[in-house]
């Protein structure tokens, strides 16, 4: 990650190319089924990713000559020369810049605005292979005035950025409203927490967008009592729910009139879609209100609208922040839209009447079936994450047979393994350095917490790290994955 980056995004735009950022730990496979997706027609890669990217290239039918080098590293005014016999056909992105000047493509009416593609990401894939997702300059403009612009800070913005670049989190906050806004942005390649520590310190930084991961690390490191936070006006996180024991402890290390608040969003939805805007502060754990010009409804499982307070549903929504559709995929777009052209998220949430607040409580497609229940992983997770000795947690759930039959009992309830259809919850645990926590006291500490069908009857695994994605959104799937074949082997 590279401030070069956005000056390459906005020369693609420039010319109305289109922007299809990927991830750059993504394998040959992957790429290439990115590349196909997306319909990708050039390539402009960091020297060291070029292996894989080549390889998914010849593959998706990409010529050599349509990738560049992304030599941001060689001074200017020397060429770009690689030491790998494979590579010297391969000619810098600078190439691209030497072909002369043209005018910017302009938009003559809203309509070109709504209707032109700006950039095609891709959905978190976290329900099935990787979706284009086709963001409009309109989505753009849209988040940005939303965000920025419909409720003014009454300080400077100065941000430090360090989450990935081809992100949809960071793709309108690094490459479109530093330039419309004259935001002062700061950009490192990557998060480390000792260097981001002293860049907050070092350059003022006021504003501080978070995802779950880092926030652990914040709290959780001795490093951070060694700096200062204090120049911090206004922090938010997101990509995934945080429990409100690390959000608490976070808020503590600013000042005091500074909000730590939650936001929602997804690719679809061209980034943030729900935020408390500053100065007020939330600690209930909600993810705010709409943004303006935005419809919201809830639907059950049935696709009926449910909309009232404190019912939980499916949460829809419409409005200029959402995404013209999926690329060449009318099969997800008849699934995702409805015909009241609302987009169907897959999280189910809940609209509180006390405050007006929207709460995420869990995703459709990830709620627990247990003889009948429905167990939310997000709820297990927020109990484990406050345990004093869990660094972090995520929970699945396991086909009942496969367990090795355990019985849970509860006040209302049995939940017994092996019964046919049913799931039982399971939990992948990363614990605090040092701690020698075992699985029959994170089990005890549940029994007291909640019913018993909730009850981690699916077993407790001590793992190294969560699998997530570049946004910190757990990859339950992977998790899924693991669980299968740990119980094929005891079988």
């Amino acid at each position: 990650m590279d401030i070069y980056y956005s000056m390459a995004f906005v020369g693609i735009l420039s010319f109305g190319g289109i922007f299809a950022g990927v991830n750059p730990s993504h394998t040959p496979y992957e790429l290439e089924h990115a590349f196909r997706t997306a319909e990708v027609k050039a390539l402009i890669v960091e020297p060291e990713l070029l292996p894989n990217a080549l390889k998914a290239a010849q593959q998706a039918g990409i010529p050599r000559s349509n990738v560049f080098a992304f030599d941001h590293h060689t001074p200017v005014d020397q060429p770009w020369n690689s030491d790998e016999a494979w590579e010297t056909d391969i000619r810098s992105w600078r190439y691209l810049m030497s072909q002369g000047e043209a005018d910017w493509i302009k938009w003559d009416n809203e309509a070109r605005s709504r209707s032109t593609t700006a950039a095609r990401l891709f959905s978190s894939g976290t329900t099935g292979l990787p979706k284009a997702v086709e963001m409009t300059h309109h989505n753009f403009i849209a988040q940005h005035t939303m965000v920025l612009e419909h409720k003014p800070r009454d300080y400077e913005v100065i941000r430090l950025l360090c989450t990935p670049m081809f992100h949809v989190s960071n793709v309108p906050r690094a490459h479109t409203s530093p330039l419309r806004s004259g935001l002062l942005t700061y950009v490192m390649r990557r998060f480390e927490l000792q260097s981001w520590l002293q860049n907050i310190s070092r350059f003022g930084i006021t504003e501080a967008n978070m995802v779950p991961p880092m926030v652990i690390q914040v709290i959780n490191s001795p490093l951070t009592a060694q700096y200062s936070l204090a120049s911090i006006r206004n922090s938010w996180v997101g990509a995934a729910p945080l429990a409100a024991e690390p959000q608490a402890r976070y808020k503590a290390l600013l000042r005091a009139d500074t909000p730590f608040n939650q936001v929602w969003g997804m690719s679809e939805t061209s980034c943030i879609a729900t935020m408390v805007h500053y100065p007020e502060q939330d600690a209930t754990g909600s993810v705010g209100r709409f943004l303006p010009n935005m419809d919201a409804k809830l639907v059950d499982d049935e696709g009926r609208d449910i909309t009232d307070y404190d019912v939980r549903g499916e949460l829809c929504a419409r409005g200029p922040l959402i995404v013209k559709g999926y690329f060449n995929n009318a099969r997800a777009n008849a699934e995702s839209w409805d015909q009241d052209g609302y987009f169907h998220t897959g999280d189910i949430a809940v609209r509180r009447r006390h405050n007006g607040l929207w709460y995420i409580v869990d995703r459709k497609k990830e709620l627990i079936k247990v003889r009948g229940f429905q167990v939310a992983p997000a709820e297990l997770e927020g109990i484990l994450l406050s345990h004093p000795e869990i660094s972090d947690a995520a929970v699945i759930g396991v086909a009942a047979g496969g367990t090795s039959g355990a019985t849970t009992s509860g006040t209302n309830t049995i939940v017994k393994a092996g019964e046919e259809g049913s799931e039982v919850p399971r939990a992948y645990i990363v614990l605090k350095q040092g701690s020698q926590l075992a699985e029959r006291e994170v089990q005890a500490y549940m029994k007291e917490k909640l019913a018993g069908y909730k009850q981690l009857v699916g077993g407790v695994r001590f793992v190294d790290s969560i699998p997530k994605n570049a946004s910190g959104k757990i990859l339950k799937k992977d998790l899924k994955e693991i669980a299968m074949r740990e119980m094929s082997a005891r079988l």
